[in-house]
């Protein structure tokens, strides 16, 4: 990829189509307005445009701002991986080589299909006096993310604006830049994602791999329960760069006034998974983190439904052995 130019110089070459529209799907086509001033949508990473072509369809215009490691792999290999599974999940799009003229340099582009619906905050600030629909949304992100792992993928970098909600509460996710398929296998991880939603040890991670999203997982998901167990509580959040926790959080869980609200929540749930989540932060890496999936399976429960079946219909069958659960001081303790 040539030296990359800043978003000024972009939105600068957008604004001028007849000089800098190189390819076929973005010549006779325009960018959307606000007044005098361009509608963009800026990441860490890229900028998304969006555009109508010349058929007068929607779509996004994705430009690179920074390097982000083989691109063009990157986007091709994820892209074809994409269109043999077909999941609503995402969405569709493409790699254009020769996309944009951009102070002398031409350079690719991605167009994606234009996705109606709201970010996860957006949706959050619309819905957080309807706890009711906000747990649908919660029970979606857990389906969709157990399909990421029974199909040996990772988003990379679950955060709420990559996250959509549609009309009908359904989600896809956006952004693929930091995704894990197959066919990438040993590339580095080079976008990290927010702190608010990563494990700390995410830094220190080399290569992308199926287990980069299992924090942010269990942080959204639990994020979520704790919105509709407390409405009021997104007033304080709603316009923070996290959902819920902070990195502050996760350096410091002992200290955390967070955390040690949580583990107070008289809902059972929101008291295990804040517990659960705690001790996700001893790990040294992520490689020995367990899916949401897995962390919500009530491990108790499953021992002694395994004891029972064993040893049914058998004489003098053993009497199963059932840990305590250890209370909030002897979690905080042990931090």
């Amino acid at each position: 990829m040539a030296s990359l130019p800043s978003r000024t110089d972009i939105v600068t070459a957008m604004r001028n189509p007849s000089v800098s529209y190189k390819a076929t799907d973005l010549i006779g086509g325009n960018i959307l307005f606000s007044g005098q001033r361009v509608i963009q949508y800026s990441g860490g990473y890229s900028t998304v445009f969006p555009f109508l072509n010349k058929n007068k369809n929607k779509i996004a215009v994705r430009c690179w701002v920074a390097d982000i490691g083989e691109a063009k792999k990157r986007t091709q290999s994820i892209a074809s991986h994409l269109s043999k599974i077909k999941s609503k999940y995402f969405v569709n799009f493409t790699y254009i080589e020769n996309g944009i003229l951009v102070n002398g340099n031409i350079l690719p582009v991605v167009l994606m299909d234009w996705v109606n619906g709201q970010t996860l905050k957006e949706f959050l600030n619309s819905n957080f006096n309807n706890p009711a629909t906000t747990l649908i949304v919660a029970d979606n992100f857990k389906s969709m993310v157990q399909y990421f792992h029974q199909i040996n993928i990772s988003h990379g970098d679950l955060q709420h604006g990559n996250i959509m909600i549609k009309d009908d509460n359904s989600l896809l996710v956006i952004d693929y830049d930091s995704m894990y398929v197959e066919e990438l296998n040993g590339m580095p991880d080079i976008i990290k994602g927010l702190e608010g939603y990563q494990h700390p040890t995410r830094q220190q991670n080399k290569n992308i791999n199926p287990k980069l999203d299992y924090f942010s997982e269990l942080v959204i998901y639990l994020s979520l329960l704790v919105f509709a167990d407390k409405p009021n509580l997104w007033k304080e959040y709603y316009d923070t760069e996290d959902l819920l926790f902070s990195k502050q959080d996760f350096q410091n869980p002992i200290t955390s006034k967070l955390f040690n609200s949580l583990l107070k929540s008289t809902n059972p749930k929101i008291v295990d998974l804040t517990s659960k989540l705690i001790e996700c932060l001893k790990c040294d890496s992520i490689d020995k983190l367990d899916p949401l999936e897995d962390i919500l399976i009530n491990k108790l429960e499953v021992a002694k439904e395994n004891i029972f079946d064993k040893w049914n219909n058998q004489p003098n069958p053993p009497v199963a052995k059932i840990t305590i659960l250890p209370s909030k001081d002897d979690i905080i303790n042990k931090f």
